[in-house]
């Protein structure tokens, strides 16, 4: 047998139908609000007969970010070249190290590590993930496979680049009609009753928006949405969000922490005298109202730290006239999935990239054409049976 170190991946593709798992993944990613790292250990199958994907979240870890880490995180948009490079090294083998620490190690046979998102610019072509893919094969022992960059092969060929979930939400929670995760974003995936496509996007912004004003009394959460609960909604704010041009544009849509600080947090510079939890008040009907607008009474699979929110999960279900849209039932699943379902679907990403199988939807991105992106260091030993 040809070692697999002379093997071209290219050419083993073609074998690749004959593998069926399970394949052992670690995912690993980090979401725009930078309350840490996320890890799970994962493990896929493909039906033998059918090639149906199925997969199970075995374990989940989270690693909070220190002050420092998250000051130098916020400060990259205004930094030089030269130090996202330093950074995206030093951060990486920050993020290899708590993979040794898991102790899952010698269990996986691919890790997929999504990064942190920096810059999102699909209108103009590109996107920035800070994660160096070299680094951490290199700091994981040269042995153990990672896929990095999955968003800019879908960005240069005209798409969003995000969200990229929907396409692991339709292969492993088609059981739930819609997914909604509350992150920094709100999300929501779904399929089309006519079409039978899938459909998702950004809805807007979620935990961005509640830490920045928790932020305002030294907190860095709204926790319980306890501060929220005790506010009053202030209607002139509320409209001034509600209004702003994104929530009437068509999908496929999406949106980065340019457009929150550009477009979201602007607004509230026009009431300096506001209280917090007015504030916070009327951030959680604005966020609620986005939401129900879009689902329209669905039944709702909920992930994500906004599902911890109990003030927001019950807007989201309340039958208050403040409210845009019709309530919603809320499904809340267990802790690991709630914290770990973007991981847990970012390693469902990059396996299929090794096997050069389509890890996009061009109906929720609209990109040109489907493709299967991201960067590959080190070649899996299982493309080798």
């Amino acid at each position: 047998m040809t070692p697999p170190s002379k093997l071209n991946p290219y050419e083993a593709i073609p074998k690749m139908s004959k593998l069926n798992g399970p394949f052992r993944v670690l995912g690993l990613m980090s979401g725009t609000s930078l309350d840490g790292l996320d890890m799970t250990l994962s493990e896929f199958v493909r039906g033998q007969h059918d090639g149906v994907w199925s997969g199970d979240l075995r374990e989940f870890k989270g690693v909070g970010f220190s002050d420092e880490w998250k000051k130098q995180l916020m400060n990259l948009p205004n930094s030089s070249a030269e130090e996202w490079h330093r950074v995206a090294r030093e951060w990486t083998l920050w993020c290899a190290a708590e993979v040794v620490k898991s102790g899952w190690l010698e269990e996986i046979d691919l890790v997929v590590f999504h990064g942190q998102t920096v810059f999102h610019r699909p209108d103009e072509g590109w996107t920035g993930q800070l994660a160096s893919g070299s680094h951490m094969y290199a700091a994981l022992g040269s042995e153990t496979p990672v896929v990095c960059d999955l968003r800019s092969l879908d960005v240069a060929m005209g798409g969003q680049g995000a969200p990229l979930v929907p396409l692991a939400d339709r292969h492993l929670y088609g059981a739930h009609g819609t997914c909604l995760n509350l992150g920094g974003f709100a999300n929501v995936s779904y399929e089309n009753s006519v079409s039978g496509e899938r459909l998702a996007y950004d809805l807007g912004v979620c935990n961005l928006l509640f830490n920045a004003i928790a932020a305002k009394e030294g907190l860095a959460m709204d926790e319980g949405g306890r501060l929220a609960g005790a506010g009053e909604v202030m209607p002139e704010l509320l409209e001034l969000w509600l209004q702003l041009p994104y929530h009437r544009q068509e999908p496929p849509k999406s949106i980065g922490r340019e457009w929150v600080e550009a477009e979201v947090l602007t607004k509230m510079d026009l009431f300096p005298k506001a209280s917090t939890v007015d504030l916070m008040a009327t951030a959680g009907h604005y966020v609620a109202s986005i939401i129900r607008s879009s689902v329209q009474a669905k039944t709702v699979f909920v992930t994500g730290g906004g599902a911890y929110n109990t003030h927001l999960i019950q807007l989201l279900e309340s039958q208050n006239p403040m409210l845009l849209g019709a309530p919603c039932e809320v499904v809340v699943p267990e802790n690991r999935h709630v914290e770990g379902k973007e991981a847990h679907a970012f390693g469902f990403l990059g396996l299929l990239r090794v096997f050069g199988e389509d890890n996009v939807l061009t109906s929720v991105t609209g990109a040109s054409k489907p493709s299967s992106g991201g960067a590959l260091w080190g070649f899996p030993h299982f493309l080798s049976r």
